[in-house]
């Protein structure tokens, strides 16, 4: 893993255990479309695929199901 890599997994990381408010700055399909976004990055082999994969996780599991 690169520098990089490291830095931004550290943030991606950091975000779970801090116990701060949450800021309704999204609307459902942009944060979709985010997710999504972080899902193609995380599918190559780039600086930032890893923190992408764990972003992406982080954020869909926060969002309701589509219905």
């Amino acid at each position: 893993m690169s520098e990089m890599d490291d830095r931004l997994l550290g943030l991606v990381d950091g975000v779970v255990d801090v116990d701060e408010q949450r800021l309704p700055l999204l609307t459902l399909r942009e944060a979709r479309a985010t997710v999504e976004l972080l899902q193609l990055l995380a599918t190559s082999d780039g600086d930032g695929a890893c923190a992408a994969r764990h972003l992406a996780g982080n954020l869909a599991r926060r969002l309701p199901a589509e219905g």
